[in-house]
């Protein structure tokens, strides 16, 4: 669209068919009807975003308009402050890229979950045991810095039923093992041969989120969505949080991602290892079976007791 062209980069979100489109988006995917409210409050976050960053503004002005159409479809705040994507760019164009809160906000979205807790790492000397798959037992001891476990809890309603998933030592380095940047300073930080703390939350996150046991979600046909405009954390870049927040830096796709010019004018949830052993009981897929627990009100994956 020409008009996105002629528009400054920042000001593209306040164009009043990019309003009028944001919030017919969210309201046709949300169940609270609060597009309008939304907007808003992601347009301060974008322009600030957009501020600060040289290279994003000499982005694509389509892409810029598609990271925004497309917060608005899932729901995601372009805060910083809130983790869940930032906008980045690549190869010229903007994109948004997932942080941990972007792979709850979908569950969050389809009714599948009420929330989730953050996710937790196990050290070596940590007290940790685990029953039918429910963590029942974490005590920090602060003995090591070597991580063998990690795990996050979904809060599944408001009567209190829930779902862990855990994971070993094994898991992450099986994930490793395809990254393109698996010698790099997220996987190996600062040479010690284990992930970058915060970058293993957020793959922690990321596979318990995407596992074979929710349900696909769908996108009402009418909303207009894009494809390559999402991508997951970059394995090859250190994660930085705290640079983010100073720098801004922040279904079925019905079409592919076009830039301006093309536009016409019109795993394994079980604990981690321990120094004396690992628990076993994984399914090939990476899952093990659902089950109910004997724990009160609880949905959990089977697993066999472990502590140390």
């Amino acid at each position: 669209m020409q008009v996105l062209k002629d528009t400054a980069p920042a000001a593209i979100a306040e164009l009043d068919f990019v309003r009028d489109r944001y919030v017919q988006n969210y309201n046709a995917c949300h169940r609270e009807k609060v597009g309008e409210l939304m907007y808003h409050r992601n347009v301060i976050h974008f322009k600030q975003i957009l501020a600060g960053s040289d290279k994003l503004r000499a982005c694509d002005p389509f892409s810029l308009y598609a990271v925004f159409a497309t917060a608005a479809v899932n729901g995601y705040s372009l805060d910083p402050q809130d983790d869940e994507v930032y906008i980045v760019p690549r190869d010229g164009k903007a994109v948004l890229q997932r942080q941990a809160g972007a792979y709850v906000r979908k569950l969050k979205r389809s009714g599948q979950i009420l929330d989730a807790n953050k996710p937790v790492l196990v050290y070596q000397g940590d007290t940790y045991q685990v029953q039918n798959g429910r963590v029942i037992l974490h005590v920090e001891n602060f003995q090591s810095d070597i991580i063998v476990a990690g795990y996050i809890r979904f809060e599944l309603d408001s009567t209190g039923r829930d779902l862990y998933a855990t994971y070993r030592r094994s898991d992450w380095e099986s994930w490793r093992e395809k990254s393109q940047m698996k010698d790099g300073p997220n996987w190996n930080h600062r040479g010690a041969g284990q992930p970058q703390p915060e970058f293993l939350k957020t793959k922690i996150t990321l596979h318990a989120c995407k596992a074979k046991h929710w349900a696909i979600g769908t996108t009402p046909a009418n909303v207009e969505q894009f494809t390559d405009i999402e991508v997951d954390v970059d394995d090859s870049q250190p994660v930085d949080r705290a640079h983010a927040l100073q720098a801004h830096p922040i279904g079925q796709a019905t079409r592919p991602f076009q830039t301006a010019q093309q536009i016409p004018s019109t795993s394994n949830p079980q604990v981690g290892p321990s120094p004396g052993g690992v628990a076993a009981g994984a399914s090939a897929n990476g899952f093990a079976q659902e089950s109910q627990s004997s724990g009160k009100g609880s949905v959990s994956f089977e697993d066999p007791e472990v502590s140390f």
